[in-house]
């Protein structure tokens, strides 16, 4: 049941500087973590000088190295210039320091609205956010490891053929999978997005059905915007498995619509204001809290 008193304005804002600093606060910490953290904890107590004599392996080289041998050897990697080793090193660090704490941040946005939703919208919500985050895993790792070693693989062979090095700098190298993997998952995320805006009514399947060419046209150049050189291949193995989401976002949507009909023809239907329970329009009293809408 929600709580009968309403906060001002500036309750509101104080809480939100809370959640927000919160937030902040465990960046920080994830930060630090993975910044300083030894990647081998017994080497490091063994050796604890080796900070300051260069031998001493953050647990971001974990990352980093992972990330490396996507290449496959396949590609010569140079630091291009002085600092791009240590903006690689902050922004990877960064990267998956927000990672680290976006349970957290999922949290703190959620307790702050949750204030504000019915039983219902709070149902709506967790389905939302659970689906929102299994997609967005999905398409960042199947970009990781299906997609990003095609999109290297083809860059090296045309490379090859006109009998050029491939070298790349450290920073182009890192942020190219950074940035194609952050981005392959949230486009990935696109038909939770969808299958929420038909539950809330603001938009309808046939905006699909009706308009596939479009649709799947305009989705297959997203795909090559945010795949860097990956040419036919590496295009279309991620444009296959967004066609499937896709479908399957819409027979989803399509069941929530055809409840929101049957809904419409049967009885009018409100949710009462205290405990959320469905209750028919012309009702005064709520049947489960007994309290008066008016």
């Amino acid at each position: 049941m929600k709580n009968q008193r309403e906060m001002t304005f500036l309750e509101h804002l104080i809480e939100l500087r809370n959640r927000v600093k919160v937030v902040i606060l465990s960046f920080l910490i994830a930060l630090v973590f993975w910044l300083v953290f030894p990647r081998d904890l017994l080497t490091f107590q063994l050796n604890p000088e080796g900070f300051l004599s260069g031998t001493y392996v953050p647990v971001i080289n974990l990352v980093l190295e992972r990330t490396l041998q996507l290449a496959e050897g396949r590609v010569r990697i140079i630091a291009g210039t002085v600092t791009s080793p240590l903006e690689v090193y902050f922004v990877a660090s960064a990267l998956m320091a927000l990672i680290t704490v976006s349970p957290v941040i999922a949290y703190e946005v959620y307790m702050y609205v949750d204030p504000a939703l019915y039983p219902h919208e709070r149902r709506l919500i967790w389905g939302f956010m659970t689906s929102f985050v299994a997609l967005f895993t999905l398409g960042a790792t199947f970009c990781y490891f299906i997609v990003m070693p095609l999109v290297i693989r083809f860059m090296y062979i045309f490379a090859e053929i006109v009998g050029a090095e491939f070298v790349i700098t450290a920073v182009d190298y890192y942020f190219m999978v950074f940035a194609t993997v952050a981005l392959m998952g949230f486009l990935f995320t696109v038909p939770a997005i969808f299958v929420l805006l038909v539950r809330l009514g603001i938009v309808n399947t046939s905006i699909v059905t009706k308009n596939r060419l479009y649709v799947y046209g305009l989705l297959y150049i997203a795909i090559a915007l945010i795949t860097p050189d990956g040419w036919l291949v590496a295009n279309t193995v991620l444009f296959l498995p967004m066609i499937a989401l896709t479908e399957t976002a819409v027979l989803i949507a399509k069941r929530f619509e055809r409840r929101r009909e049957m809904e419409l023809e049967g009885p009018s239907m409100k949710y009462c204001r205290f405990c959320g329970f469905r209750m028919l329009e012309e009702g005064v009293f709520c049947q489960r809290c007994g309290r008066a809408q008016e």
